[in-house]
C-alpha cells in the first residue's frame, strides 16, 4: 500500500534498520508508545537515521498484521514522533511466516514489502525444513519481488543447514544477519553461524531486529562488534549502504 506520508529522499547517511519491531502494541515488540520512543531516542543516540516497521506477519496469532493496517499504523507512529518533536524516518514493511498457504495469503491481502520496495523479509523456526520455503520463495522471485531470509544464523542447527542456506542464495535469495547474535545471547550455533557467514560475505543485510527498550543494548554491542572483528568497512556496506540501496535505490 502507498504511503504519502513516507519519505522519499534519502536522510543524513547513517544506520537504518530494516528489521524492527517497533511499532506499539501489535506483536511481542513495543508494548505502548512510551517503549517506541524510548527505543528510537536510543537507537539516534548510536547512530541510526530511521527503520522499517515489520511486525510479525502470523495469521494465527496477529490476525490483524496485514499490509494495509501496517501502513496505517506507520502513518501512526510517525505522526506521535512528530508530535513528540522526533525526527526520525520510519517506513512501513512486515516479517511474513513462512507457512504452507503463505502464496494464498499474499495473494489476498498483499505482499508485505519493505518501504515500499519490492522486498519481502521472512522467517520460519521448523526443526525440519519446510517445503513451503522453495515454494514461496519462487514464487516471489517469479513475480518479481526480492525475497529477503531473516536471522538463518537463528535456524535450529541441522547437518545440511548451510547448504539449504546456499541453495537459497542460488535462487537468489538474500540474507540477513541480526547484531544480536554476535554476543552470544543467542546461543553457541547463532554466534558461530553469525560469523561464519559474514566471513563469507554472504549476508545482503544485517539489522537490529529490536523489540523492547531493555533488549537493545546487547544489539548495540553486536553492532559493535561486526565492525570489530570484521571491519567498518563490512558494518557499514551492510546496515547504512545496503539498506539505502533498498529504500531509495542509492547507496550509503
Amino acid at each position: 500500500m502507498h504511503d504519502p506520508d513516507a519519505m522519499t529522499q534519502p536522510p543524513p547517511s547513517g544506520y537504518i534498520d530494516i528489521h524492527s519491531h517497533l511499532l506499539p502494541g501489535v506483536d511481542d515488540g513495543c508494548a505502548d508508545l512510551e517503549q517506541s520512543l524510548a527505543c528510537v531516542h536510543r537507537l539516534m543516540e548510536a547512530g541510526f537515521v530511521g527503520s522499517i516497521c515489520t511486525p510479525h506477519i502470523y495469521p494465527e496469532i496477529f490476525p490483524d498484521n496485514k499490509p494495509t493496517n501496517i501502513a496505517q499504523w506507520t502513518r501512526q507512529l510517525r505522526q506521535a514522533l512528530a508530535d513528540n518533536g522526533v525526527d526520525y524516518p520510519i517506513w512501513s514493511g512486515g516479517e511474513l511466516r513462512l507457512l504452507p498457504d503463505s502464496v494464498s495469503w499474499m495473494q489476498e491481502h498483499g505482499v508485505p514489502t519493505l518501504a515500499e520496495s519490492r522486498c519481502v523479509l521472512m522467517d520460519f523456526w521448523e526443526k525440519k525444513w519446510p517445503r513451503c520455503v522453495e515454494e514461496t520463495m519462487r514464487w516471489l522471485l517469479d513475480n518479481g519481488y526480492q525475497p529477503i531470509l531473516a536471522h538463518p544464523e537463528r535456524l535450529p542447527a541441522t547437518p545440511d543447514l548451510d547448504k539449504r542456506l546456499m541453495a537459497l542464495e542460488a535462487m537468489g535469495v538474500w540474507l540477513q544477519g541480526n547484531f544480536r547474535c554476535m554476543t552470544g545471547e543467542e546461543g553457541y550455533h547463532a554466534d558461530r553461524l553469525v560469523r561464519h557467514l559474514l566471513q563469507g560475505g554472504r549476508y545482503k543485510l544485517m539489522a537490529m531486529d529490536m523489540h523492547r527498550p531493555e533488549t537493545l543494548e546487547g544489539r548495540l554491542d553486536g553492532l559493535q562488534l561486526v565492525a570489530a572483528e570484521f571491519g567498518q568497512g563490512t558494518l557499514e556496506q551492510l546496515a547504512i549502504t545496503a539498506p539505502r540501496e533498498l529504500i531509495f535505490g542509492v547507496g550509503g
